[in-house]
Protein backbone atom coordinates (compact mmCIF):
# COMPACT_ATOMS: atom_id res chain seq x y z
CA UNK A 1 0.00 0.00 0.00
CA UNK A 2 1.09 3.58 -0.56
CA UNK A 3 2.17 5.42 2.56
CA UNK A 4 2.42 9.17 2.49
CA UNK A 5 5.17 9.62 5.02
CA UNK A 6 7.62 12.48 5.34
CA UNK A 7 10.99 12.33 3.60
CA UNK A 8 12.62 12.46 7.00
CA UNK A 9 10.69 9.42 8.33
CA UNK A 10 12.95 7.32 10.48
CA UNK A 11 15.45 10.18 10.86
CA UNK A 12 13.37 12.41 13.08
CA UNK A 13 11.17 15.34 12.15
CA UNK A 14 12.82 18.57 11.13
CA UNK A 15 12.12 21.40 13.60
CA UNK A 16 10.25 24.38 12.26
CA UNK A 17 12.69 27.22 11.66
CA UNK A 18 11.97 30.76 12.77
CA UNK A 19 12.36 33.72 10.41
CA UNK A 20 15.47 34.74 12.34
CA UNK A 21 17.01 31.27 11.98
CA UNK A 22 16.31 31.25 8.26
CA UNK A 23 17.85 34.71 7.93
CA UNK A 24 20.95 33.53 9.79
CA UNK A 25 21.18 30.49 7.51
CA UNK A 26 21.00 32.73 4.48
CA UNK A 27 23.69 35.09 5.79
CA UNK A 28 25.95 32.15 6.62
CA UNK A 29 25.43 30.70 3.15
CA UNK A 30 26.21 34.01 1.43
CA UNK A 31 29.41 34.48 3.44
CA UNK A 32 30.56 30.97 2.58
CA UNK A 33 29.80 31.50 -1.10
CA UNK A 34 31.70 34.78 -1.14
CA UNK A 35 34.78 33.06 0.25
CA UNK A 36 34.59 30.23 -2.29
CA UNK A 37 33.31 32.25 -5.27
CA UNK A 38 36.21 31.74 -7.76
CA UNK A 39 36.24 27.98 -7.29
CA UNK A 40 32.45 27.85 -7.27
CA UNK A 41 32.19 29.72 -10.57
CA UNK A 42 34.54 27.21 -12.20
CA UNK A 43 32.54 24.33 -10.79
CA UNK A 44 29.33 25.78 -12.18
CA UNK A 45 30.99 26.38 -15.53
CA UNK A 46 32.33 22.83 -15.72
CA UNK A 47 29.03 21.26 -14.71
CA UNK A 48 26.91 23.35 -17.07
CA UNK A 49 29.24 23.15 -20.06
CA UNK A 50 29.56 19.38 -19.71
CA UNK A 51 25.79 19.08 -19.89
CA UNK A 52 25.51 21.48 -22.81
CA UNK A 53 28.23 19.71 -24.80
CA UNK A 54 26.49 16.40 -24.22
CA UNK A 55 23.19 17.96 -25.27
CA UNK A 56 24.68 19.32 -28.52
CA UNK A 57 26.58 16.13 -29.34
CA UNK A 58 23.54 13.95 -28.79
CA UNK A 59 21.29 16.36 -30.67
CA UNK A 60 23.46 16.17 -33.78
CA UNK A 61 23.76 12.40 -33.55
CA UNK A 62 20.03 11.90 -33.01
CA UNK A 63 19.16 13.73 -36.22
CA UNK A 64 21.37 11.42 -38.28
CA UNK A 65 19.56 8.14 -37.62
CA UNK A 66 17.28 8.74 -34.60
CA UNK A 67 19.32 6.34 -32.50
CA UNK A 68 17.27 5.47 -29.40
CA UNK A 69 20.11 6.15 -26.96
CA UNK A 70 21.07 9.45 -28.60
CA UNK A 71 17.48 10.66 -28.40
CA UNK A 72 17.28 9.56 -24.77
CA UNK A 73 20.54 11.23 -23.72
CA UNK A 74 19.73 14.43 -25.60
CA UNK A 75 16.48 14.63 -23.66
CA UNK A 76 18.14 13.82 -20.32
CA UNK A 77 20.93 16.39 -20.73
CA UNK A 78 18.38 19.02 -21.78
CA UNK A 79 16.24 18.23 -18.77
CA UNK A 80 19.22 18.55 -16.42
CA UNK A 81 20.10 21.91 -17.95
CA UNK A 82 16.51 23.02 -17.44
CA UNK A 83 16.80 21.98 -13.81
CA UNK A 84 20.01 23.93 -13.15
CA UNK A 85 19.45 27.09 -15.18
CA UNK A 86 16.55 28.37 -13.00
CA UNK A 87 18.78 28.04 -9.93
CA UNK A 88 21.21 30.53 -11.48
CA UNK A 89 18.91 32.53 -13.72
CA UNK A 90 15.35 32.34 -12.35
CA UNK A 91 14.08 35.11 -14.63
CA UNK A 92 15.77 33.63 -17.73
CA UNK A 93 17.65 36.83 -18.43
CA UNK A 94 20.02 34.79 -20.60
CA UNK A 95 17.18 33.60 -22.84
CA UNK A 96 18.53 30.04 -22.76
CA UNK A 97 15.72 28.28 -20.96
CA UNK A 98 13.05 28.62 -23.64
CA UNK A 99 14.95 27.16 -26.65
CA UNK A 100 16.35 24.28 -24.60
CA UNK A 101 12.85 23.59 -23.30
CA UNK A 102 11.48 23.50 -26.86
CA UNK A 103 14.21 21.06 -27.87
CA UNK A 104 13.59 18.91 -24.81
CA UNK A 105 9.89 18.63 -25.71
CA UNK A 106 10.72 17.58 -29.26
CA UNK A 107 13.11 14.90 -28.07
CA UNK A 108 10.59 13.87 -25.42
CA UNK A 109 7.89 13.07 -27.95
CA UNK A 110 10.20 10.84 -29.95
CA UNK A 111 11.60 9.25 -26.80
CA UNK A 112 8.13 8.49 -25.45
CA UNK A 113 7.28 6.66 -28.67
CA UNK A 114 10.59 4.76 -28.56
CA UNK A 115 9.85 3.60 -25.02
CA UNK A 116 6.28 2.59 -25.77
CA UNK A 117 7.24 0.60 -28.86
CA UNK A 118 9.87 -1.31 -26.90
CA UNK A 119 7.44 -1.86 -24.06
CA UNK A 120 4.63 -3.10 -26.31
CA UNK A 121 7.01 -5.50 -28.08
CA UNK A 122 8.13 -6.95 -24.76
CA UNK A 123 4.56 -7.27 -23.48
CA UNK A 124 3.56 -8.94 -26.72
CA UNK A 125 6.29 -11.53 -26.31
CA UNK A 126 5.41 -12.16 -22.65
CA UNK A 127 1.73 -12.62 -23.51
CA UNK A 128 2.63 -14.96 -26.37
CA UNK A 129 4.83 -17.12 -24.14
CA UNK A 130 2.05 -17.27 -21.53
CA UNK A 131 -0.44 -18.49 -24.11
CA UNK A 132 -2.50 -15.27 -24.18
CA UNK A 133 -2.75 -15.00 -27.94
CA UNK A 134 -5.45 -12.33 -28.06
CA UNK A 135 -3.47 -10.08 -25.74
CA UNK A 136 -0.31 -10.65 -27.74
CA UNK A 137 -2.06 -9.55 -30.93
CA UNK A 138 -3.38 -6.41 -29.24
CA UNK A 139 0.10 -5.37 -28.12
CA UNK A 140 1.42 -6.06 -31.62
CA UNK A 141 -1.22 -3.73 -33.04
CA UNK A 142 -0.43 -1.05 -30.43
CA UNK A 143 3.27 -1.22 -31.31
CA UNK A 144 2.43 -0.79 -35.00
CA UNK A 145 0.25 2.26 -34.34
CA UNK A 146 2.89 3.76 -32.08
CA UNK A 147 5.48 3.36 -34.84
CA UNK A 148 3.28 5.54 -37.02
CA UNK A 149 3.21 8.15 -34.27
CA UNK A 150 6.98 7.97 -33.91
CA UNK A 151 7.46 8.46 -37.65
CA UNK A 152 5.43 11.66 -37.43
CA UNK A 153 7.36 12.94 -34.40
CA UNK A 154 10.71 12.18 -36.03
CA UNK A 155 9.74 14.27 -39.05
CA UNK A 156 8.81 17.16 -36.77
CA UNK A 157 12.08 16.79 -34.88
CA UNK A 158 14.10 16.96 -38.10
CA UNK A 159 12.18 19.99 -39.32
CA UNK A 160 12.12 22.02 -36.11
CA UNK A 161 15.23 21.15 -34.09
CA UNK A 162 17.77 22.87 -36.42
CA UNK A 163 15.80 26.10 -35.99
CA UNK A 164 16.13 25.82 -32.20
CA UNK A 165 19.52 24.22 -31.55
CA UNK A 166 22.09 25.81 -33.83
CA UNK A 167 25.09 28.15 -34.00
CA UNK A 168 23.03 31.03 -32.64
CA UNK A 169 22.26 29.06 -29.50
CA UNK A 170 25.92 28.05 -29.19
CA UNK A 171 27.01 31.68 -29.30
CA UNK A 172 24.42 32.65 -26.73
CA UNK A 173 25.67 29.80 -24.53
CA UNK A 174 29.31 30.94 -24.76
CA UNK A 175 28.30 34.50 -23.88
CA UNK A 176 26.36 33.19 -20.91
CA UNK A 177 29.35 31.26 -19.55
CA UNK A 178 31.77 34.12 -20.08
CA UNK A 179 29.75 37.20 -19.17
CA UNK A 180 26.70 36.18 -17.13
CA UNK A 181 27.75 33.13 -15.15
CA UNK A 182 30.28 34.76 -12.76
CA UNK A 183 27.73 37.15 -11.29
CA UNK A 184 24.88 34.63 -11.34
CA UNK A 185 26.95 31.91 -9.64
CA UNK A 186 28.19 34.30 -6.97
CA UNK A 187 24.69 35.23 -5.91
CA UNK A 188 22.93 31.89 -6.44
CA UNK A 189 21.42 30.27 -3.36
CA UNK A 190 21.61 26.59 -4.25
CA UNK A 191 20.60 25.41 -0.80
CA UNK A 192 17.58 27.70 -0.87
CA UNK A 193 16.62 26.48 -4.35
CA UNK A 194 16.80 22.85 -3.27
CA UNK A 195 14.71 23.69 -0.21
CA UNK A 196 12.06 25.29 -2.42
CA UNK A 197 12.02 22.25 -4.69
CA UNK A 198 11.57 19.96 -1.69
CA UNK A 199 8.75 22.16 -0.41
CA UNK A 200 7.10 21.88 -3.83
CA UNK A 201 7.51 18.10 -3.67
CA UNK A 202 5.78 17.99 -0.28
CA UNK A 203 2.94 20.17 -1.54
CA UNK A 204 2.38 17.95 -4.55
CA UNK A 205 2.52 14.90 -2.32
CA UNK A 206 -0.18 16.44 -0.13
CA UNK A 207 -2.32 17.29 -3.18
CA UNK A 208 -2.03 13.67 -4.28
CA UNK A 209 -3.08 12.39 -0.88
CA UNK A 210 -6.12 14.67 -0.79
CA UNK A 211 -7.06 13.79 -4.38
CA UNK A 212 -6.70 10.06 -3.77
CA UNK A 213 -8.91 10.32 -0.66
CA UNK A 214 -11.53 12.32 -2.53
CA UNK A 215 -11.58 10.75 -6.00
CA UNK A 216 -10.20 7.28 -5.26
CA UNK A 217 -6.73 5.77 -5.35
CA UNK A 218 -7.13 4.48 -8.91
CA UNK A 219 -8.89 7.51 -10.37
CA UNK A 220 -7.37 9.44 -13.26
CA UNK A 221 -7.30 12.54 -11.05
CA UNK A 222 -5.25 10.78 -8.36
CA UNK A 223 -2.91 9.18 -10.88
CA UNK A 224 -2.34 12.53 -12.58
CA UNK A 225 -1.58 14.08 -9.19
CA UNK A 226 0.84 11.22 -8.47
CA UNK A 227 2.58 11.92 -11.77
CA UNK A 228 3.14 15.50 -10.59
CA UNK A 229 4.78 14.08 -7.45
CA UNK A 230 7.13 12.13 -9.73
CA UNK A 231 8.00 15.26 -11.70
CA UNK A 232 8.76 17.16 -8.48
CA UNK A 233 10.92 14.27 -7.23
CA UNK A 234 12.82 14.30 -10.53
CA UNK A 235 13.56 18.02 -10.21
CA UNK A 236 14.85 17.53 -6.67
CA UNK A 237 17.04 14.63 -7.74
CA UNK A 238 18.53 16.30 -10.81
CA UNK A 239 19.25 19.53 -8.96
CA UNK A 240 20.90 17.76 -6.04
CA UNK A 241 22.99 15.58 -8.37
CA UNK A 242 24.05 18.25 -10.85
CA UNK A 243 24.82 20.86 -8.17
CA UNK A 244 26.37 18.41 -5.71
CA UNK A 245 29.56 20.50 -5.58
CA UNK A 246 27.59 23.32 -3.91
CA UNK A 247 25.66 21.10 -1.50
CA UNK A 248 26.37 18.89 1.49
CA UNK A 249 26.05 15.19 2.28
CA UNK A 250 22.44 15.61 3.39
CA UNK A 251 21.38 16.67 -0.08
CA UNK A 252 23.25 13.72 -1.59
CA UNK A 253 21.24 11.39 0.63
CA UNK A 254 18.03 13.11 -0.42
CA UNK A 255 18.99 12.69 -4.08
CA UNK A 256 19.08 8.92 -3.59
CA UNK A 257 15.67 9.05 -1.94
CA UNK A 258 14.17 11.04 -4.80
CA UNK A 259 15.78 8.71 -7.33
CA UNK A 260 14.00 5.80 -5.67
CA UNK A 261 10.68 7.68 -5.63
CA UNK A 262 11.09 8.62 -9.29
CA UNK A 263 11.71 5.00 -10.28
CA UNK A 264 8.72 3.60 -8.38
CA UNK A 265 6.34 6.27 -9.59
CA UNK A 266 7.69 5.89 -13.11
CA UNK A 267 6.42 2.31 -13.15
CA UNK A 268 2.97 3.50 -12.08
CA UNK A 269 2.93 6.23 -14.70
CA UNK A 270 4.05 3.84 -17.45
CA UNK A 271 1.14 1.52 -16.70
CA UNK A 272 -1.31 4.41 -16.50
CA UNK A 273 -0.09 5.72 -19.87
CA UNK A 274 -0.43 2.21 -21.30
CA UNK A 275 -4.11 2.17 -20.31
CA UNK A 276 -4.75 5.63 -21.72
CA UNK A 277 -3.19 4.73 -25.05
CA UNK A 278 -5.22 1.54 -25.27
CA UNK A 279 -8.41 3.46 -24.50
CA UNK A 280 -7.53 6.19 -27.02
CA UNK A 281 -7.15 3.59 -29.76
CA UNK A 282 -10.15 1.60 -28.58
CA UNK A 283 -11.18 -1.99 -29.42
CA UNK A 284 -12.17 -1.20 -33.01
CA UNK A 285 -8.80 0.29 -34.02
CA UNK A 286 -7.01 -2.56 -32.26
CA UNK A 287 -9.22 -5.22 -33.86
CA UNK A 288 -10.51 -6.65 -30.56
CA UNK A 289 -13.89 -8.26 -29.94
CA UNK A 290 -15.86 -7.43 -26.80
CA UNK A 291 -14.66 -10.39 -24.75
CA UNK A 292 -11.02 -9.95 -25.76
CA UNK A 293 -11.11 -6.23 -25.05
CA UNK A 294 -12.70 -6.74 -21.61
CA UNK A 295 -10.07 -9.30 -20.62
CA UNK A 296 -7.29 -7.06 -21.94
CA UNK A 297 -8.47 -4.00 -20.00
CA UNK A 298 -8.95 -5.98 -16.82
CA UNK A 299 -5.38 -7.21 -17.06
CA UNK A 300 -4.06 -3.68 -17.63
CA UNK A 301 -6.00 -2.43 -14.60
CA UNK A 302 -4.60 -5.25 -12.48
CA UNK A 303 -1.05 -4.39 -13.53
CA UNK A 304 -1.60 -0.75 -12.59
CA UNK A 305 -2.94 -1.68 -9.16
CA UNK A 306 0.04 -3.98 -8.64
CA UNK A 307 2.44 -1.12 -9.36
CA UNK A 308 0.56 1.20 -6.98
CA UNK A 309 0.80 -1.36 -4.19
CA UNK A 310 4.58 -1.42 -4.64
CA UNK A 311 5.04 2.35 -4.31
CA UNK A 312 5.58 2.36 -0.54
CA UNK A 313 6.92 5.45 1.21
CA UNK A 314 6.94 8.79 -0.59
Amino acid sequence: MIRIDSIEAGRGSLPRRSAKQMSNERESYVLTMQEDTPELIEQWRDALDELYMEFRKRSRAALKDYDVEDVHQARVSARKLLTLLPVLDPDDESGLYRPIKKAQKRFGRVRDADVLIGEFKQLRQEAKEAGRGDESRLFKRMAKLEKEERRSQRKKLSAKLPKIVNGKLDRRWKTFLKEDLPELAARADVVGSVRELKDDYRKRRHVYQVTADRAGLYSDEALDALHQVRIAAKRCRYTAEAAAFALGDKQAEDAEHFKSVQKRLGEVNDRHVRIRIADDYGPEALGADEAGWTAFRERLDAQLKEALEEVGEL
